[in-house]
């Protein structure tokens, strides 16, 4: 490949550096990763609250809504976790339903099915605007 790096300077300590090529990046990479891991722990100790119970009336009537005018909708399950948090909300909109299941399209165009029994709370999720984009 050739001579090395300031082989031809006039200095023994410039001319005979020795270059640790990625090393000298560790430092970046660690204090990056480390701020990623702290964004998933706070991510993680974001506790999901715990919505009232609604009536079986009140979540057919606002699944219907979305259904109709393909709102989307931010379903939380009566299942929660070992320590007691409710799970992540289901979110989509309604594209089908039988007796027993809901049929949900989420933004990658995946269905899901939720069974009528396990929704504890349900509501229209707020639609943002064009002009709230930053």
């Amino acid at each position: 490949m050739g001579e090395p790096f300031m082989s031809y300077h006039p200095d023994p300590l410039i001319r005979d550096y020795q270059d640790r090529g990625m090393a000298k990046w560790l430092g970046f990479y660690l204090s990056e990763h480390t701020a990623e891991m702290n964004a998933e722990k706070n991510a993680r100790d974001l506790r999901q609250q715990r919505n009232p119970q609604m009536s079986e009336l009140e979540i057919a009537d606002i699944l219907h809504r979305s259904y109709l005018t393909k709102s989307v909708v931010e379903i939380q399950l009566a299942v929660l976790t070992a320590e007691g948090q409710p799970i992540a909300d289901v979110i989509g909109v309604v594209c089908g339903f039988d007796d027993t299941l809901i049929f949900l399209m989420n933004d990658r165009m995946e269905i899901q099915a939720v069974s009528n029994e396990s929704i504890h709370h349900v509501h229209l999720a707020r639609t943002i605007k064009w002009s709230e984009f930053s």
